[in-house]
This record gives C-alpha cells, sequence and structure tokens, in this order.
C-alpha cells in the first residue's frame, strides 16, 4: 500500500481519479469540468474506446454524475465505472 496523500493536497491519477487530502489510495474518486474528455474504454477485442466531451457536471465539487456528448451528437447521463478515464483539457496532447 503507498503512503497516504499529504494533509491538504489531492493527489490526481493518470486516470483523472483524485484522492481525498488525508486519505490513500482507497478513497479515489472521480473528477471532471466541463470540456474534459471522458474516455469509456472497450471491454472486448474488436470493441473500441468511446469517447465523450463533458458538457455539465451534475455531481458536487466535479463529481459524476456527468452529462456528455458523444461525436454523433447524442447526448446521455453517464456514472463512470472503472473503465473509464477523464482526460483533463489542460493535459490533452
Amino acid at each position: 500500500m503507498r503512503d497516504p496523500v499529504p494533509a491538504g493536497r489531492a493527489a490526481v491519477d493518470s486516470k483523472g481519479w483524485t484522492a481525498a487530502p488525508g486519505l490513500g489510495e482507497e478513497a479515489l474518486q472521480m473528477r471532471a469540468t466541463v470540456g474534459d474528455r471522458l474516455v469509456q474504454h472497450g471491454r472486448v477485442v474488436g470493441l473500441h474506446d468511446q469517447v465523450s466531451e463533458v458538457v455539465e457536471v451534475m455531481g458536487t465539487e466535479g463529481n459524476p454524475p456527468y452529462r456528455v456528448r458523444f461525436p454523433d451528437g447524442h447526448e446521455a447521463v453517464m456514472s463512470p465505472g472503472p473503465d473509464c478515464e477523464v482526460r483533463h483539457q489542460d493535459t490533452e496532447r
């Protein structure tokens, strides 16, 4: 087990999950803001990743659920699971 996150600081991992200050990995929470990309990874061979844009954060402090818009224009409300990651606007390449 890793050391807990120092008090008063929040750690963000590569998938956009945030550890609450003072707590370890067990307390990871997904955080997103409007404009971030939500990537749902394909779960079987041949199934492509689905990428959508966060258009509304319906939870508090960046927590799910999120209203997302897909490339074809349709929108959905999602509460992402462990097969999803948030790609923040400021870290996309």
